[in-house]
């Protein structure tokens, strides 16, 4: 059966819940989901759509919150094996994977919900370019108001 490609709210929803109820990407995700079109096909109904477009970033941003749950499943998981005199020990490859698994899903995360996952660092940055900007755009509109201005 060949992949969908035509668009429909069904469909686009059927992607949107997917992504938002996985930690995988959207490559992954529609590479394994036969019934789903092909990623790239997804991502052209994100620039033709801008209903699905809206409903996507949805979707990733609760994705974000899976991630994070996922860390601390990640974090529990024992990193331990017994040696052959029955002694518990430390598996550092598993201790190493542990971390590199957390920092990656800690690092999406943040990108995904810099307000909920980001660090202060870059959440104050974001609300500095926010004030800068609209500065920018007062002083344009006082220049416009001022170059428009009709005295009648």
């Amino acid at each position: 059966m060949a992949r969908p490609t035509l668009y429909c709210d069904e469909l686009a929803d059927k992607v949107c819940e997917f992504i938002a109820t996985s930690s995988e990407g959207l490559t992954h995700i529609c590479r394994e989901n036969e019934e789903l079109p092909d990623h790239a096909t997804v991502r052209l109904w994100l620039l033709k759509h801008s209903s699905f477009y809206d409903k996507y970033i949805q979707a990733k941003k609760m994705q974000a919150h899976w991630l994070a749950d996922e860390t601390m499943d990640i974090a529990k998981q024992k990193a331990t094996y017994f040696d052959g005199e029955g002694n518990e020990r430390v598996d550092p490859g598993h201790v190493a994977w542990q971390k590199l698994n957390v920092n990656t899903r800690q690092w999406h995360a943040s990108k995904l919900a810099p307000k909920i996952y980001g660090d202060q660092r870059q959440i104050d940055e974001l609300k500095s370019q926010n004030e800068q900007r609209d500065a920018e755009i007062r002083a344009l509109r006082v220049e416009l108001d001022a170059k428009n201005k009709k005295d009648y």
